[in-house]
């Protein structure tokens, strides 16, 4: 299965909380303990960029005064760090990431990341057709507020693309379900094209994301 760069990036921001530090604190991130553990395919790099050039949003500090950095959140497979503010710093006895936002002078302090993507691979998009062989080029999912539970990583989603036959695109198709698991997703990447395509801006946090070959998933639907 091969997702359009701009559907991969609907899981990133769907599951964007499991990736901070409060939500592991309340048990509420499967990837809780988990930093410095091998949790994707050994070639995924996950970047949280609050200065990328060409983001419209630029963020050279968080809410709490903390001076932000490009955080590699997943590197080789690994993942590096959680997102922190300084609350759940100090509780995990570590340094804030400086992801720590207020949306107002009054309001509570939330963790958000800034540029997150997925960074690029090599291959342009007809190499991973070509690597597919037979299967779906998924162009459009709906329903990522219901269809998918941050917590457990699970989601089901109504969706649409085109066939892909001995590495080619062909025919259009729609009315189907793609359903799986976030986590599992990482670990079953294949490929990524070479080109990030961000979305834009939600508040202080962009979300990018290459064209991404997937080994397998559920597929139901005529």
């Amino acid at each position: 299965m091969v997702f359009d760069g701009k559907q991969f990036r609907g899981f990133l921001s769907a599951f964007a909380t499991a990736f901070s530090a409060k939500s592991a604190q309340l048990g509420l991130s499967l990837l809780a303990g988990k930093e410095g553990e091998q949790i994707a395919a050994p070639f995924v790099n996950i970047v949280d960029d609050p200065m990328r050039e060409g983001s419209p949003v630029k963020t050279p500090f968080d809410g709490e005064g903390v001076a932000t950095a490009r955080r590699s959140v997943i590197e080789g497979g690994v993942l590096k760090t959680l997102l922190y503010d300084l609350t759940t710093a100090k509780k995990a006895g570590v340094a804030s990431t400086g992801n720590g936002q207020k949306g107002s002078y009054a309001a509570p302090v939330t963790i958000e990341p800034y540029n997150f993507g997925l960074m690029a691979g090599e291959d342009d998009l007809d190499t991973l057709f070509q690597k597919a062989g037979d299967g779906i080029y998924i162009t459009e999912c709906k329903g990522f507020h219901a269809g998918a539970n941050a917590v457990t990583g699970d989601f089901s989603l109504e969706s649409a693309g085109y066939i892909v036959k001995d590495g080619k695109k062909q025919a259009y198709a729609k009315g189907f379900t793609v359903a799986g698991n976030f986590f599992e997703m990482l670990k079953s990447i294949e490929d990524m094209a070479n080109e990030v395509h961000f979305g834009i801006p939600g508040g202080f946090t962009v979300f990018g994301a290459p064209d991404v070959l997937i080994s397998e998933m559920s597929v139901a639907g005529k």
